[in-house]
C-alpha cells in the first residue's frame, strides 16, 4: 500500500465538531501508515493543539487571526515554506478559511486539493459562497458530511462525480454505555458534584458543544425554564451543558435571570466526554445548522435518548432512533423532553435503537477508508 503525506489546512483548532473530525481523521490516517500535518491560522493553545501533538501530528501555524488584515507577502511566503518543508501528496481543507489557506498553498505544489464541508448555509453563505466559487477550479473533489451540504456544493460549481457524501463517524469502542451498577455510581457522583442535594431520581438533561450562536443554547435555557426546572425540587430535571465559547457570559445571565442557578450548570470543557454522555438520561441538540453532528453520534453511541433540531444531516443520523424537532421550536423541544422524562421505557428503547444505528451506519473504519479512497482517486486523476 502506498503511503501518503497529507497536509490538512484549517482555520480553527478550538474544541468543536469540525475540529474533532479533523483530529479523528489524523488519527485514522496515521494508524494506516500515512503521515499527517496540520497547517492553521488559529491562535496558539486552542483546544486541539495538545491532542494533535500527542498523536504525533506535525503542526504549522500561519499566525493570523483571520486572512483579512494580511501583511500578505510575508504570510504567503510562510505558507510556501510549510508546503516545501512537508512536501504533501494531498492537500485537504476544512472550514472556509481553511479552504482559502489551501487554495493559496495549492499554488506551490502539484498535490491534489480537496475540501470537507462540515455544514451548509451559515459557514458558506453570502460572500463566502462567491469566494468559494472563485476558488473552485483548483479543487479536485469535495467531501460533504450531510446530503444538505452535498447539494449545496453541487450548486456552487462541483460536478456529480466531484462531490462525495461521507457522514461523520465515531469510535464506538470509546463511546459506549456503562454497565448498570457503574452508571448508577458515576451518575450519583455527577449529581453530587454539580447538583448537591438533588434526588438520585432527578433526570439529567445534557448537551455538548461550543457556546456559539449556531448551537442556539439559549433555547436550552428556555426549555429548562418552561419545564419548571427553576422550582428546584429535589426531583426536578437537572440541565448540564459541556463546552466553552464566546456566549458563556450571555448564557450565564440567561440562567440567572430564569432562576435556574441551582438546576442548570455550565460545566465547561471536558476531555473525557466518553465518561459524561452515558450519565445523561436525555441528550438535547438545539442547533440552527449542522452537518452530521459528532456530539449527537457520541451520545447515541452511549445509548442515550436524543432529541435534536431537524437540520442538516441530523434527520439521517437519528432516523427512528430519536426525536426530531423543527429548529427553534421551544414548545416542541419542551414537550419532547417532558415526554421522555415521563416515559422511562420509551427513553430506554430510543437509547437502545440509537446505539444500534450508530454501530450499523457510522463505523470509523468504513468512514476512514472512504476518505482514503477519495485520496487515491484524486491522485489517479492528477
Amino acid at each position: 500500500m502506498d503511503s501518503y503525506r497529507i497536509l490538512f489546512l484549517t482555520s480553527s483548532l478550538r474544541t468543536g465538531g469540525a475540529e474533532n473530525h479533523l483530529l479523528n481523521l489524523c488519527r485514522y490516517v496515521k494508524s494506516k501508515g500515512h503521515e499527517a500535518a496540520v497547517c492553521t491560522i488559529s491562535p496558539r493553545e486552542e483546544g486541539l493543539e495538545s491532542s494533535l501533538l500527542v498523536e504525533g501530528v506535525a503542526l504549522y501555524r500561519i499566525p493570523l487571526s483571520s486572512l483579512a488584515g494580511l501583511p500578505f507577502r510575508g504570510r504567503v511566503a510562510g505558507l510556501k515554506r510549510v508546503v516545501s518543508r512537508f512536501d504533501p501528496d494531498i492537500l485537504h481543507a476544512h472550514l472556509f478559511h481553511g479552504e482559502v489557506l489551501a487554495w493559496l498553498a495549492s499554488h506551490f505544489t502539484d498535490a491534489p486539493l480537496l475540501a470537507t464541508r462540515h455544514s451548509s448555509g451559515l459557514e458558506f453563505g453570502g460572500w463566502r459562497r462567491l469566494a468559494a466559487r472563485c476558488m473552485r477550479r483548483r479543487f479536485s473533489a469535495l467531501i460533504a458530511v450531510s446530503r444538505e451540504a452535498m447539494e449545496e456544493a453541487r450548486g456552487s460549481g462541483y460536478g456529480e462525480d466531484e462531490v462525495f457524501l461521507v457522514p461523520n463517524a465515531i469510535d464506538t469502542t470509546r463511546f459506549r454505555p456503562f454497565g448498570e451498577e457503574e452508571r448508577a455510581r458515576r451518575r450519583s457522583g455527577l449529581l453530587e458534584r454539580f447538583f448537591p442535594g438533588a434526588s438520585e431520581t432527578a433526570p439529567i438533561v445534557g448537551s455538548v458543544g461550543g457556546l456559539r450562536p449556531v448551537k442556539n443554547f439559549p433555547l436550552l435555557v428556555e426549555i429548562a425554564e418552561r419545564l419548571g426546572a427553576g422550582g428546584g425540587g429535589t426531583a426536578s430535571p437537572r440541565f448540564i451543558l459541556f463546552g466553552e465559547g464566546p456566549q458563556r457570559e450571555e448564557l450565564s445571565r440567561l440562567i440567572e435571570r430564569a432562576g435556574l442557578g441551582s438546576t442548570f450548570i455550565l460545566a465547561g470543557r471536558s476531555d473525557r466526554l466518553e465518561e459524561i454522555y452515558p450519565l445523561f438520561d436525555i441528550f438535547v441538540l438545539t442547533s440552527r445548522s449542522e452537518g452530521t453532528p459528532l456530539a449527537l453520534l457520541e451520545a447515541m453511541a452511549c445509548r442515550v435518548a436524543c432529541i435534536a433540531s431537524d437540520v442538516g444531516g441530523v434527520g439521517e443520523a437519528v432516523g427512528d432512533a430519536g426525536m426530531k424537532v423543527p429548529p427553534g421550536d421551544a414548545e416542541g423541544f419542551s414537550s419532547a423532553v417532558l415526554s421522555l422524562i415521563e416515559q422511562p421505557r420509551m427513553r430506554a428503547e430510543l437509547g437502545r435503537r440509537a446505539r444500534v444505528r450508530v454501530l450499523e451506519r457510522y463505523d470509523t473504519d468504513a468512514w476512514g477508508e472512504s476518505i482514503l479512497g477519495i485520496y487515491r482517486s484524486a491522485l489517479r486523476r492528477q
